[in-house]
């Protein structure tokens, strides 16, 4: 099989013994190669934000694309950050090949993504998947990088909702002089306070939780994933409640340095991350169950509709103060009229 004829009949003890060495020293050459080989993969530091540490949901989530990048011939090295703002430090001064961030903080390294956290910007996880798709194509290249870092795909976490510790003040007038939370400086969050007469409360994911379920802010905004998660149920009490009116569908963005990763391995995370909607798709509606159906406020067809109008005005806001990339408001417009091709904004065509 490896060409060496041996004949053990014709031959003498020492040349037997020989021939044995050298097929040993074949066969031991043979698994050098391999483990060489396994070896080869070009390692990528991924700085992964989890909330929960080395065994949260995002580090054991990423787990299965660890496996799958390892075929494309890479070692993902994972590494978990409980603070955002450090592993978004980590990265840009270079410790990180690869970071997993909130939209809020990925929009600084690109700034064309900032406009899928924008309030009434994407609207479901269909949309979503539209988008995504479409930034996987040649022409949306350009879009999705800026200098050395690019896209490496978008991440679902489901619809944000408005957390209130008083559940008998859920119109939009009622904000007016209440104490709302503003996460690691959100534009949207600040310019709705700036509408309405509210006072901003700043804060990270680290004292984020802590400052609701401690009663120092009135109003937060977040997915149905915190509510476990995050413990939020300690801040709604008796008298709060959860306004069933989404105001986004948020998602994560992985980021990638082009200098310090290879050229596709951006592309192919994003084509990846799309094979994994279901399974985050699926956390998210677990995570919906979880909350009892007492904290839900529903929303008079009057009041919805002032908080639509709230959204759509803080959106154009940002637009026109530049905030959020005109094209990419333009392109959630498309998107979300093609699934919803009635709504009022669609005839107005912003």
């Amino acid at each position: 099989m490896l060409g060496l004829e041996i004949k053990g009949k014709n031959m003498n003890r020492s040349t037997r013994f020989r021939h044995l060495i050298i097929l040993c020293v074949m066969v031991f050459g043979m698994a050098s190669a391999n483990s060489a080989q396994a070896n080869a993969n070009v390692p990528i530091k991924f700085c992964v934000w989890d909330p929960v540490g080395k065994t949260g949901p995002f580090m054991t989530f990423f787990k299965e694309t660890a496996l799958k990048a390892f075929s494309w011939g890479y070692e993902l090295k994972m590494h978990a950050y409980t603070d955002e703002g450090v592993a978004a430090n980590d990265f840009k001064s270079g410790q990180c090949d690869a970071v997993l961030l909130t939209n809020i903080l990925a929009k600084d390294f690109l700034p064309f993504t900032s406009a899928f956290g924008s309030p009434g910007g994407i609207r479901s996880l269909e949309e979503l998947k539209t988008l995504s798709a479409s930034l996987n194509s040649t022409k949306a290249k350009p879009l999705i990088t800026r200098n050395q870092y690019e896209l490496g795909g978008l991440y679902p976490i489901g619809e944000i909702y408005t957390f209130v510790q008083d559940r008998t003040k859920t119109r939009i007038e009622d904000v007016s002089g209440r104490k709302v939370s503003v996460l690691n400086n959100d534009v949207a969050s600040l310019k709705f306070i700036q509408m309405v007469g509210a006072s901003p409360v700043h804060t990270s994911l680290a004292t984020w939780a802590g400052q609701f379920n401690n009663g120092n802010v009135d109003v937060m905004f977040g997915p149905a994933l915190a509510y476990n998660t995050f413990e939020l149920y300690k801040g709604l009490g008796d008298d709060g409640g959860i306004i069933d009116h989404s105001i986004l569908y948020a998602v994560m963005e992985v980021v990638i340095n082009t200098e310090r990763a290879p050229t596709e391995f951006a592309k192919q995370m994003r084509q990846h991350a799309l094979t994994r909607f279901g399974e985050l798709e699926n956390t998210v509606k677990q995570a919906h169950s979880e909350i009892p159906a007492k904290y839900w406020i529903k929303l008079s067809d009057q009041n919805r509709s002032e908080y639509e109008d709230m959204i759509k005005r803080v959106r154009l806001a940002l637009r026109d103060e530049k905030e959020y990339d005109a094209k990419a408001i333009s392109i959630l417009w498309k998107i979300r009229c093609k699934y919803n091709p009635g709504a009022k904004e669609c005839a107005t065509k912003e």
